[in-house]
């Protein structure tokens, strides 16, 4: 037996045979309650406050009694793990009133017990809704987001728990029917808000506008659906609140039949890149897409609006141009690009793609200095070309409003971008823009991504920088640090008003992790879900999948075409 184990078991024998214990626990209220004998060193040892109370002239230092707001099953349950270091709670409940104990208290060892037995216990749908709830109030993030995906993924049944109905705070509930994510049919999720409010009618009626504005769908679901329940089938309020909201997402992109999915090509070392893959959000799986016609090889680019996904140029095929429907589930052959381009941005604007920048493929050294605008609409490039004030490639680049944004990249001569660079469609001119310098870690490898309706831009070191605009200054703000980094070749996208960070180089291995950093809150989050195969410098693409055709999960390889 080691000297902890022994230590443990000869105090804990004392504590039971009642030998020099000097403190009393009451446990229960003042009418019926059970004391426990115990030690006041070991109490003090590891509670900062017990050691406070008992060493003090309050009634607690006084009388050597310490009355706690715990059933006597968990007192002794408290016990034996001070004495014992072994935390045994029988459910779900028990351990959230643990936590909360732990965090009063300041039993940093019994807290980190407790949070080991939710995280432990997150996958349950019987309690996930009450460790969410739990890990809410007391600002737990991990836990929250772990629950979070949970929910998700599994809010049908998740919805249909007397949990769902118990929940007390109409903004938790609004919070959970408008998130992007949710795995499950309008009609279920309509229900679901529907039903919390049915549950309490009396006390929830007040919160049908919320709700209704929540459920983001049509006034003749709404009431088509509410003919199921009594209450709200006769409320005015109810009535109110689907004239006031229900046809203001009748037009909505998150159309039942549509899948919000991160879009991955390229990546491979050898073989083709013609695949594509897509992570499903809804679902929280992978899936495979119908390949592009052709190989783009490598430093080709894509960007996507709405259903559609556009790859432009590349090393394989300098001039390709091809945009992949998210509806139909096919691909088609565009208008060729008018100078064949590697290393180049691309961009969506305004119903018109915007490619700039770049090298000749079949020399390197030759930069391509014409800014290109296709219009979708009628299929053909503009006549009109303009040019960057400042020729660069594998410039770090994203689009807002009706300017694409270039962040760095090479030079002629391999120098490094230092100013920033912007071409507006509105207006038909570039800029170099003198006054705004560039942060040099963002120069070379970096990330863009739009969240909030504001660029962010992520280095290959982890730093966060907004890109602030003000009284026609353009200026960057540090806004934090990812953890999980440094590392290189990684993808971005935005989801839900966070930055999801997938795949890269760290510690020179390829990776398969997804990360998601909270810009407001500084906060970094591992997920449980994974890519299928590690990779680095691929292309991201962030659009809408009919769910039909998310049919042929994807799981550890990728067949090479």
């Amino acid at each position: 037996m080691s000297y902890s184990n022994d230590f443990a078991d000869g105090l804990q024998k004392l504590r039971k045979n009642d030998i020099f214990c000097d403190v009393v626990l009451k446990s229960g209220t003042e009418e019926s309650h059970k004391e426990f004998r115990c030690h006041k060193v070991v109490l003090a040892a590891l509670s900062e406050v017990f050691e406070k109370m008992l060493d003090s002239q309050f009634k607690e230092g006084r009388e050597s009694s310490v009355t706690l707001e715990l059933p006597p099953e968990l007192c002794e349950s408290l016990l034996d793990f001070m004495y014992t270091g072994i935390a045994v709670w029988e459910n779900v409940e028990d351990a959230i009133v643990m936590l909360s104990f732990s965090e009063q208290f300041q039993i940093r060892s019994l807290r980190e017990e407790c949070l080991k037995f939710l995280h432990a216990n997150i996958s349950r749908l019987d309690c996930v809704l009450n460790i969410w709830e739990t890990a809410k109030l007391m600002e737990l993030k991990e836990l929250e987001e772990k629950a979070s995906t949970v929910i998700s993924k599994e809010f049908a049944l998740v919805s249909s728990t007397e949990e769902f109905l118990a929940i007390c705070r109409a903004d938790f509930v609004v919070e959970l029917l408008e998130k992007k994510d949710l795995n499950a049919l309008e009609e279920t999720v309509i229900k679901a808000g529907l039903a919390w409010i049915e549950e309490d009618f009396e006390d929830r009626e007040q919160y049908c506008t919320e709700i209704c504005r929540a459920l983001r769908t049509t006034s003749s679901k709404l009431r088509n659906m509410a003919k199921n329940f009594k209450n709200l089938a006769s409320s005015s309020v109810f009535e109110d609140a689907v004239l006031k909201y229900g046809d203001r997402y009748s037009t909505g992109t998150s159309r039942l039949n549509l899948e919000e999915c991160l879009i991955i090509m390229g990546g491979y070392d050898v073989g083709s890149n013609r695949n594509v893959i897509c992570f499903g959000f809804r679902q929280k799986k992978w899936f495979t897409l119908p390949p592009i016609p052709y190989d783009p090889n490598m430093y080709f680019s894509v960007c996507t609006s709405g259903c559609k996904m556009y790859v432009s140029g590349g090393f394989g095929n300098g001039t390709g141009f091809s945009v992949y429907d998210g509806e139909k589930n096919t691909w088609k052959s565009l208008c060729a690009l008018l100078s064949p381009r590697q290393k180049h941005s691309m961009g969506y604007c305004n119903g018109k793609i915007v490619i700039l920048g770049g090298t000749d493929p079949k020399e390197n050294s030759k930069f391509v200095p014409y800014i290109d605008i296709y219009d979708i609409a009628t299929n053909k490039w503009s006549e009109t070309r303009t040019t960057l004030k400042k020729d660069v490639c594998s410039s770090t680049f994203c689009a807002l409003g009706s300017k694409i944004f270039l962040f760095g990249g090479l030079c002629s001569g391999r120098k490094k971008a230092e100013k920033l660079q912007y071409f507006d469609i509105d207006q038909g001119y570039s800029v170099e823009d003198q006054w705004c310098k560039i942060p040099e870690s963002i120069q070379m490898q970096a990330r863009a991504v739009v969240v909030e309706n504001a660029i962010h831009v992520i280095s290959c070191k982890g730093e966060v920088f907004v890109l602030k605009y003000h009284r026609g200054v353009y200026s960057f703000e540090n806004k934090g640090t990812v953890k999980y980094f440094p590392r290189k070749g990684f993808g971005v996208c935005s989801i839900d008003e966070k930055i999801l960070i997938i795949g890269g180089e760290k510690d020179y291995s390829k990776t398969k992790d997804m990360i998601q950093y909270k810009v407001a809150e500084d906060f970094t989050f591992k997920m449980e879900d994974t890519m299928p195969l590690s990779m680095s410098h691929f292309c991201v693409g962030h659009m809408f999948v009919d769910r039909s055709h998310l049919a042929h999960e994807c799981h550890n390889q990728i067949q090479q075409i």
